[in-house]
């Protein structure tokens, strides 16, 4: 994909940034992959949900032109906020910053630098688990939803396991204005993507709620304004209720490709985005084309693209834990 990824757009702010942003997406595969557009305004970002295009036709010589429209919707999504705060009394930044300062002020600064990793990286899991069930996940299933009856039009696909043991695996076609992320840059300047900030000016004083709560010490507040959002719904799709356990529950290799072929999916765009043990568990497609041999000593079952189509495999999605999904037409 050509689009900047959150990474790229951080190293244009500065390399403190992306360092932070680095660190918010080091267990984030999926993040990782996502196109990023600056939103238009601080808060949320207006964008036109195409529903029908009709486009140049071919016509006979000295015969009007077709027309040529793009029906749509105007939407708003509004921006999502990373946000935590920080407390650390004073004795307990001054214990373990091993003696090499007796300034309460900078025991905190140190102890903040050194978990903010742990946190950040925390962050970036809950951002990414929001965005596959809270935002694709939902927007899949109103569109489905809509087109209803319609088989030709559904992205949705049911393995038919129903034990509420479940995995999914989702497609999901991505570009700038189409289906992308969005940030709104904070900061003073507005010349950041995420911000650290003193509480009481960074001044020694008493934390009123938390595990320090009545203790003195230091606060900060992390914090990041970023969404997602859905200009193409039918770009979206999934294979539900897969079920590896259950005979005739596992998705199967017509599965995947009716849902690639459902979103009209293309190897530039495109990427399947599933659980880490979802990935492995693909592998059972590939052996019937093993072939091993006497001289062989790994067998390697791994399937990183299905059709040319890069497959993510996350460790933030469930895995096996899924409730059961009633498709939208049910």
């Amino acid at each position: 994909m050509d689009n900047d990824t959150l990474q790229q757009i951080a190293l244009k702010y500065s390399a403190t940034q992306q360092k932070l942003v680095n660190t918010l997406m080091k267990e984030t595969r999926f993040l990782g992959c996502v196109p990023w557009i600056k939103s238009v305004h601080g808060l949320f970002n207006k964008f036109e949900e195409v529903t029908d295009v009709t486009g140049a036709g071919f016509r006979e010589f000295n015969a009007p032109n077709v027309e040529m429209d793009i029906k749509s919707i105007i939407k708003q999504e509004d921006v999502g906020i990373i946000a935590g705060d920080m407390s650390v009394s004073e004795e307990r930044a001054l214990l373990l910053c091993d003696g090499s300062t007796t300034d309460g002020g900078q025991a905190a600064e140190r102890y903040f630098a050194k978990r903010t990793p742990i946190i950040l990286n925390k962050a970036g899991q809950a951002t990414e688990l929001h965005f596959i069930y809270e935002v694709l996940y939902k927007k899949m299933w109103q569109y489905n939803k809509l087109v209803g009856s319609d088989e030709g039009k559904r992205t949705m696909i049911n393995a038919g396991g129903s034990s509420n043991a479940n995995w999914s695996i989702f497609a999901i076609r991505q570009e700038a204005e189409g289906n992308c992320g969005f940030y709104s840059p904070i900061g003073k300047n507005k010349n950041e993507l995420m911000t650290m900030e003193w509480y009481n000016g960074g001044e020694l004083h008493k934390i009123a709620s938390g595990q320090n709560s009545g203790k003195a010490g230091f606060e900060a507040a992390w914090k990041a304004y970023i969404g997602y959002q859905v200009a193409m719904p039918k770009y979206l799709g999934g294979i539900f209720n897969i079920d590896p356990k259950a005979e005739g529950k596992m998705v199967t290799a017509d599965m995947l490709d009716d849902l690639l072929d459902a979103i009209h999916a293309s190897p530039a765009d495109t990427v399947l985005v599933m659980a880490r043990g979802m990935q492995t568990k693909l592998g059972r497609l590939k052996f019937p084309a093993i072939r091993v041999g006497n001289e062989d000593r790994t067998l390697d079952s791994r399937i990183d693209d299905w059709q040319g189509i890069k497959i993510i495999g996350t460790e933030t999605m469930l895995r096996g834990t899924e409730s059961n999904t009633t498709m939208p037409w049910a």
